[in-house]
């Protein structure tokens, strides 16, 4: 069901592991990864910022539960190696450790990256790469995004001057 990719820690696979079969007191959800009910907020506090998990206060007790938005996500997870296969079959070839990473990335991130003002499409790959513990270099990367642009493995929409406003993993790739 989870991928590790997503999540920071074995013992965050397990929480979400457990909340995908319903909401749950902090107490079940604390005795799944052997700790105090009190431990669990601090650990899932990123995911309740991101809009991944809820909680409702009932007699002060906390019922954690998956958002809409992370129930959409969990589903498309385990399909990353289907979407690798594809892009692989599109190269016609096995796609190297630096290529994995970028298609990861742009998975990671619901199949669309948008230009920033303060940082292209290639850096915030870099960057979302870099977090991930993966160094692939800018250069690299620009080389992956051109080739998987070629292979249309990512879409890519232009200004006339040719610069990438955004992209978005071509949809073949997605069905």
């Amino acid at each position: 069901m989870t991928d590790v990719y997503f999540f920071r820690s074995n013992n965050i696979i397990r929480i979400f592991q457990e909340l995908t079969k319903g909401p749950k007191l902090a107490r079940d959800l604390a005795a799944v990864i052997h700790t105090h009910s009190k431990e669990i907020y601090p650990r899932v506090k990123r995911y309740i910022q991101k809009g991944w998990v809820q909680v409702q206060k009932i007699n002060n007790m906390n019922i954690y539960s998956l958002t809409e938005v992370a129930k959409k996500i969990l589903q498309l997870q385990g399909s990353f190696e289907r979407i690798k296969e594809k892009a692989e079959k599109a190269l016609g070839r096995k796609l190297d450790e630096d290529e994995i990473e970028v298609l990861r990335v742009l998975y990671e991130a619901r199949g669309y990256i948008e230009n920033s003002s303060d940082e292209t499409i290639a850096e915030q790959i870099y960057h979302k790469a870099r977090v991930n513990n993966r160094h692939v270099t800018l250069s690299r990367i620009e080389e992956i995004l051109k080739e998987f642009t070629i292979r249309k493995i990512i879409f890519a929409y232009r200004l006339r001057n040719g610069t990438i406003l955004k992209i978005r993993l071509d949809k073949s790739l997605l069905e």
